[in-house]
């Protein structure tokens, strides 16, 4: 079983990681993934790295907040290790697809405050649920015989109630979790690998 962050930032990379449960560095472990990450997914990362903006966002969004600190994506050593980890995710699911081994797509979803990041810039934020959603369908379209799920932890109050009943998301291969009440993220996710562990080992 292989474990991916899909953003929105750290939390979820470092969350594997305390657990042992990050195997490889991956493309959204040290970034802010603001609008969803099935853009990058759907072109195969093909902008990923450039070009970025002078804060360091990229054409989908991405923030780099700990890379590019010198402004300089294609000359920086900084653009190879991202080329690498991008490289390394598309590889995965490739060998995962041949070899059956199932993948838990990991998304911590935006809060509050990601509305008010980069001077508001993203105020009008996509919804992690429906980006889920459309990562699923790119999933299944590129690689059919993939088996995934995603996982989505809600947590911002602004963007209002959206319905977690996992029975409407099954189909999608998606489940949601509300935690907008401001439950532990890591006890949140701690409960949700075991019974995915439980479940897929």
């Amino acid at each position: 079983m292989l474990f991916v962050s899909i953003g929105i930032d750290c939390d979820v990379a470092n969350f594997l990681s305390k657990y042992n449960l990050r195997k490889a560095s991956l493309p959204f472990d040290w970034n802010v993934s603001y609008n969803g990450v099935s853009k990058c997914i759907e072109n195969n990362f093909k902008n990923f790295t450039e070009p970025l903006s002078v804060d360091r966002i990229n054409e989908d969004d991405i923030y780099f907040h700990h890379d590019f600190l010198d402004g300089a994506a294609t000359q920086s050593p900084d653009h190879d290790k991202y080329y690498r980890r991008c490289l390394r995710l598309l590889n995965m699911f490739e060998t995962s697809e041949k070899t059956g081994e199932y993948i838990l797509f990991i998304r911590k979803g935006h809060l509050c405050y990601h509305h008010e990041e980069q001077k508001g810039k993203y105020k009008n934020i996509v919804c992690d649920v429906e980006d889920a959603k459309r990562l699923s369908g790119i999933l299944r379209s590129k690689y059919p015989l993939l088996k995934y799920k995603i996982i989505v932890v809600l947590g911002c109050t602004k963007c209002g109630t959206i319905n977690t009943d996992n029975n409407l998301n099954k189909l999608n291969n998606i489940e949601v979790y509300n935690n907008v009440n401001g439950g532990s993220f890591e006890e949140c996710m701690l409960n949700i690998c075991i019974t995915e562990i439980r479940e897929h080992n």
